[in-house]
């Protein structure tokens, strides 16, 4: 009768040996800042939109008690 393999039963040596290599492994190579890739705002879409509306509203803030 073959063998099946149990998923449930872990092979310690296989393993091991697998974290074993893996500690041997050098590290990734740090990945450069993406800034040139970058939009000035950021990612999200409605970047510009929002902060127009926060420079508008600072706009009527310190405008706007000098007409009252």
């Amino acid at each position: 009768m073959a063998r099946k393999e149990d998923p449930r039963v872990t092979d310690l040596a296989r393993y091991r040996r697998a974290r074993e290599q893996a500690r041997r492994r050098p590290p990734p190579p740090p990945t450069r800042p993406q800034s040139a890739n970058q939009p000035l705002l950021g990612s999200r879409r409605n970047a510009g939109l929002i902060l127009v509306l926060v420079l508008i509203v600072l706009a009527a803030l310190w405008v706007g008690p000098m007409f009252l």
